[in-house]
């Protein structure tokens, strides 16, 4: 019962710390509701679907599963373990005087060339064997506090809540694809159905459009709010020469308008352009 408690106590939390997610649940949920006439079943069957769903995303057992999905291993060899503990245990005493709620967190590799760092659930941070090999260790500590930020935040959670509602939706529209799929069997429906169906995918993909820009602009701020934290933590002009490594690695041609739109990350440039301000960088200029 206590663990439980727990999941969900974590679950509110990070409701509370990402309204947005909370707002496209709702409309999620009352959208599925709708589509079988606001009948009682349906407010009660989605609510269970809900909460079980969440309730298993927020315990041991989700985190596991998201190890395992992004193939992360912990620390095996003497020179990830001599290199890269020091500089964690450094970040997360100090996170830990900071914020005092801070649980426990445990570090992991990704056998990956790519220069990346990640969060996972509530309990789990994740660097590349690229990421080592690239930053130096003033910028891995700060790419570290970074990521620290996510987890105190629940920012973490975000992906599996998303994965949750349109896992629900998805299996509503299939349900609903299929009546139509029925239906276009009889001979004298089938231009009806043939019309609801171009209607519903409109209707559908606008919907799902306008959710996601939602979530990127959620995403965006907990991004900056994360960098933000590393200068809290005295790893700002770290921070600060981490992106500009991150810029000069990830330059690439522009991106359209619909790219910015639903990217989930800040411009690297505007990222760098915060933290300078922040820190002083810029006064004068």
């Amino acid at each position: 019962m206590l663990l439980i408690g727990h999941m969900y106590q974590n679950l509110f939390t990070f409701i509370g710390k990402n309204p947005a997610y909370m707002i496209c649940s709702l409309i999620y949920y009352v959208v599925a509701v709708w589509w079988f006439g606001f009948q009682w079943w349906a407010w009660v069957f989605f609510a269970l679907i809900y909460i079980i769903s969440l309730g298993v995303a927020f315990s041991p057992l989700g985190e596991s599963l998201l190890r395992l999905f992004n193939r992360v291993r912990r620390l095996e060899t003497a020179r990830e373990k001599q290199y890269l503990r020091p500089l964690f245990q450094e970040v997360y005493a100090k996170a830990k005087a900071k914020n005092p709620e801070l649980g426990k967190i445990e570090l992991h590799i990704i056998d990956s060339m790519s220069v990346n760092a990640c969060a996972m659930g509530q309990h789990t941070i994740a660097v590349t064997k690229g990421a080592m090999k690239t930053f130096s260790e003033e910028e891995l500590k700060a790419i570290l506090s970074h990521e620290v930020a996510h987890i105190l935040n629940m920012d973490t959670m975000a992906l599996i809540y998303t994965m949750i509602g349109n896992g629900i939706f998805s299996v509503l529209i299939s349900i609903i694809k299929m009546f139509y799929w029925l239906m276009s069997k009889i001979e004298a429906l089938r231009p009806y159905v043939e019309l609801a169906d171009k209607i519903f995918n409109g209707v559908t993909f606008a919907f799902l459009f306008l959710m996601q820009i939602a979530l990127a602009v959620s995403d965006r701020k907990a991004e900056r709010r994360a960098d933000e934290y590393a200068v809290t933590l005295g790893y700002g002009e770290d921070m600060v020469e981490a992106l500009y490594l991150l810029e000069e690695i990830s330059l690439q041609g522009g991106e359209g308008i619909i790219q910015k739109l639903l990217a989930s990350h800040p411009r690297v440039t505007s990222r760098i352009e915060n933290l300078e301000v922040r820190l002083g960088l810029q006064d004068g200029l």
